[in-house]
């Protein structure tokens, strides 16, 4: 049966006299329940219906040779892979076997049934959330509507169309291959909007840019091309007389009196979709939480002749109500409030109502004058941030195969990294309400892209139109939510227009700096601004911010380090050389490519593909040119590379050395903009942000991601978690023949007397010889150095060479308590480094945690230091406290977060140990 939600305004009358608990009572009281719950299924004109059509559908491809049955919310490909008409899309080579899938014209059709009194209110619509793609709905046969843009909520009136057994509802959706390619053949009498197709390393297909679908869809330098069809959100039908409540559009404010903070104000815009064009009256509440802040009797919304109407009014939230603000990860709590406002008709009294979650807090992006440029950083709650974290990308190429519990498992990760930031890039989609609700509570600040990276798009009118309902819907959507903090227009197509990414640029820059400004500026800008002023909105990705703006939105070098946030990449050089990198005011994409664990990749691979040094499948999953080439250098720079005759074990083995090779590439690159916050140094610096790219994978592949695909850490996630530590210890050489220490600390007060350890080890000993402590006090959200020392004299006492030794340093408080995590330097490349042995690990014991359900205590010894110590715990999914971590004690315990239940046998003999040593 198709789920029916009622939203009925009830009144009953109470009796003036008091029943005592008779029979009577007992029965006027079950029959008074029974009512309403037989009311409920026949409703009555004071209500609001939805009736969910989600569930089973079929779907059947252009000639019916296939019909299966479907799901929505769903897609195509997961569609078939349930039926077993597909194995896993994501096996082997399988993104190409099934690309005849999307160039199918698949339909979706069910039947259904509509209540008697349903069809009796006055507007019955039928509410499409998210149809992918290109559609043309019908029902009883009849055509209600088309979409052509995954990202509207398309509304149909279906009410005439309707009748109550047996209606029939289908959508038949075309080829986003092949409409893309005639939009591309249509567009190209006048003139080619690039980039036509992918580069061939992605294996995609072309045209993107023509359609209003996740970009990434069609391929990308990390992601398979799968341009699927179908329902991908919720489907339904509402029923209602007068009006509903569509959006909130909701900010909070402070209010001062005499310049000290007296309470909160909320200013609150209510979006209605009405049946017609003619006024109504009603009364209007607001609730946060189970406080009822107004009610105002006599309120009329007068629609416009489309039938839209909005309210808009402030309210002050009485001092009585305690109000506690929301803060990011690291700098306080995240308390979250229910705001619900209701509108009861006055002619009929039906209600309709909306809840949304919000949070309390102040948000700032400061771009102030200085010698040279500006400054570009964010204030929450009138405290300067130093945004720590990541780029988030789709977390599966199927957005229906994207669960709740994914979501959690994967921005807690971001958490328990100590990120307070990520930035959702706009080459997929904009998230889900579930996404957007977790990042609120974890306090994980949302850099919003909208959805265009990578290319130059359309700007004729069927196109500007669909943009500008696309922004207008997704803003009213996603604004009340506190975690966001800033509008992005697009993912480097200023700096791709600039650069001139491709040929065709140059043949007509005047054009398509004409078409730019035409989408970003006059289409897209107007609508951000209207929808939401209450946040910065940023042209594009990189961009110069207000230098931009000032320079006509096109800048003459958008990554220009003394204004906004650049993008940095560079494979030719040594990534563990910290000189190498820029000085910006923040830094919204860097980052390394490495593999994913063999755990990973053996689950859509075979035993045939795991060779070395050649590897047809991982070179097939390799999207980015010379990929393979740049990682295989960057290892060689640092480590020995297994022997061309290895076999599987050389194969295991290279893809440990491209995480280690990753994760010590970005926390180089991490510290040195950490470290850069305080100074300005010839008019760069005051780095106030470090986002890396990525946080997740979509598939299994090589990536720039800390996460691969199912949420298993790589070894850049654990160093994350150090290198975005809010107290940080940051060795460096100088250049100058020194050893420098920077410390930096994120917190908001200072912290005093904290001591430096800088410990020399040898590599052939555990015994430190020697052992430099520095005494000193770290002001609030600072960087600074603490300690610069001759290398050669350190050296000297020390008694060893370069290649001879590793140098360690770690902070104690007063009571000799450690402080953040250790950090340590290499001297030498380590396939040069002297005295390394290789050492026998023994896992002594392993026991479950007494404080903590699913923790398992693992103790080890090792006869050696190890550099890079790996630890795996097979096919069980958590993570460890460490790992890839430099052991210099020859005792030591980690432990191990379990996300499924296991006992100590099977914990103990599913552990694998990885060294540098063995290869």
């Amino acid at each position: 049966m198709d789920s029916i939600y009622v939203n009925c305004n009830w009144h009953f009358k109470k009796k003036q006299n008091n029943y005592t608990k008779s029979t009577k009572h007992i029965v006027l009281s079950v029959f008074m329940y029974l009512s309403i719950l037989i009311l409920s299924w026949f409703p009555s004109t004071y209500c609001f219906y939805y009736l969910n059509l989600d569930g089973t559908w079929t779907a059947s491809n252009g000639n019916n040779s296939i019909v299966v049955s479907a799901n929505v919310p769903g897609g195509i490909y997961t569609d078939l892979v349930k039926t077993g008409a597909l194995g896993d899309p994501y096996f082997r080579y399988n993104d190409l076997e099934y690309r005849w899938v999307a160039l199918e014209n698949w339909t979706f059709t069910r039947d259904f049934d509509v209540p008697n009194d349903f069809l009796s209110k006055t507007r019955v619509s039928l509410v499409a959330h998210g149809l992918d793609t290109v559609g043309e709905i019908s029902i009883n046969d009849q055509r209600v509507g088309t979409s052509n843009n995954m990202f509207v909520r398309y509304v149909f009136n279906v009410k005439d169309i309707l009748k109550k057994e047996n209606n029939t509802i289908s959508v038949k959706f075309q080829s986003a291959i092949f409409y893309a390619k005639q939009k591309h053949l249509e567009q190209l009498v006048h003139y080619v909007i690039p980039p036509v197709c992918p580069p061939p390393t992605q294996k995609g297909v072309c045209h993107v840019n023509y359609i209003r679908k996740m970009q990434c869809s069609f391929s990308w330098d990390w992601g398979p091309a799968f341009p699927s069809q179908g329902i991908w959100k919720s489907v339904g039908l509402e029923g209602y007389d007068k009006a509903i409540i569509r959006n909130l559009v909701v900010n909070t404010f402070p209010v001062t009196i005499s310049n000290v903070f007296s309470t909160w104000a909320i200013s609150i815009i209510v979006h209605f979709e009405t049946v017609n064009s003619s006024p109504a009256d009603g009364t209007l509440e607001v609730k946060l939480d189970e406080n009822l802040l107004i009610k105002y009797n006599n309120v009329t919304v007068q629609p416009d002749v489309k039938g839209f109407a909005k309210i808009k009014f402030n309210i002050t939230v009485p001092r009585n109500i305690s109000i506690y603000e929301w803060w990011p990860n690291g700098y306080g709590n995240q308390p979250l409030y229910n705001l619900t406002v209701s509108y009861i008709e006055d002619s009929n009294e039906e209600k309709t109502s909306k809840t949304v979650r919000i949070g309390f807090r102040t948000v700032e992006l400061i771009q102030d004058v200085l010698d040279n440029g500006l400054s570009f950083y964010f204030r929450v709650n009138g405290i300067p941030i130093f945004a720590k974290g990541s780029n988030w990308i789709p977390a599966d190429i199927f957005p229906e195969r994207v669960t709740r519990n994914y979501i959690q498992k994967l921005l807690q990760s971001t958490k328990d990294a100590n990120m307070n930031m990520l930035r959702v890039w706009g080459g997929g989609i904009y998230e889900s309400d579930e996404f957007y609700d977790i990042a609120d509570e974890l306090g994980i600040l949302i850099w919003q892209d909208l959805m265009f990276a990578v290319a130059l798009y359309p700007v004729n009118d069927e196109f500007l139109y669909s943009v500008a309902e696309e922004v207008k819907q997704q803003i009213r959507r996603l604004q009340h939510h506190p975690s966001i903090i800033v509008w992005a227009g697009n993912n480097e197509n200023e700096e791709a227009l600039v650069s001139q990414w491709w040929p065709a640029i140059g043949t007509r820059q005047e054009q398509y700096r004409k078409d730019y400004l035409k989408l970003y500026i006059k289409t897209i800008r107007p609508i951000v601004i209207r929808e939401d002023n209450s946040r910065q909105f940023l042209s594009s990705s990189p961009s110069n911010g207000l230098a931009t703006e000032q320079a006509g939105w096109i800048a003459w070098d958008p990554q220009d380090t003394h204004f906004g946030d650049v993008h940095y990449y560079n494979y030719g050089n040594d990534g563990w050389d910290w000189h190498i990198y820029p000085r910006p005011r923040f830094v919204s994409e860097y980052g390394f490519q490495s593999y994913p664990s063999f755990e990973t990749l053996k689950n859509v691979s075979k035993s045939d593909d795991w060779t070395y040094p050649f590897s047809k499948f991982l070179e097939h999953r390799q999207h980015h040119a010379l990929g393979g080439v740049e990682i295989n250098l960057s290892i060689i720079r640092h480590m020995n590379i297994p022997p061309y005759d290895a076999g599987k074990k050389g194969f295991k083995q290279l893809l440990y050395l491209s995480q280690i090779n990753q994760a010590m590439s970005i926390k180089t690159e991490t510290e040195y903009y950490r470290r850069c916050q305080s100074d300005i140094v010839k008019g760069e610096g005051l780095t106030r942000g470090a986002l890396y790219w990525q946080l997740n994978d979509i598939w299994q592949a090589p990536s720039w991601s800390s996460i691969e695909y199912g949420g298993k850490w790589k070894m850049l996630h654990y160093f994350a978690v150090k290198f975005f530590a809010p107290l940080l210890v940051s060795p460096f050489e100088d250049g100058k023949g020194n050893i420098s220490v920077s410390v930096i600390s994120d917190y908001l007060a200072p912290q005093q007397n904290l001591t430096l350890h800088t410990v020399v080890h040898r590599w052939n000993t555990f015994l430190p010889k020697l052992d430099i402590a520095t005494v000193f006090d770290q002001p609030p959200q600072t960087s600074q150095v603490i300690f610069t020392y001759s290398l050669d004299e350190i050296l000297k006492k020390a008694k060893c060479s370069r290649e001879e030794c590793v140098f360690l340093f770690y902070l104690t408080n007063r009571d000799g308590k450690q402080e953040g995590p250790s950090n340590e330097i290499f001297l030498s490349p380590l396939n040069k480094a002297r005295g390394i042995q290789k050492p026998k690990v023994k896992v002594v014991n392993v026991t479950k945690s007494a404080v903590t359900s699913g923790t398992f205590d693992i103790y080890l010894e090792t006869d050696a230091i190890i550099p890079f110590l790996w630890l795996e715990a097979e096919d069980i999914k958590g993570h460890f406290s460490d790992n890839g971590f430099l052991a210099t004690s020859s005792k030591f315990v980690v432990h191990f977060f379990s996300e499924e239940y296991i006992d100590t046998e099977e914990m103990q003999r599913k552990l694998q140990i990885t060294t540098l040593m063995d290869s």
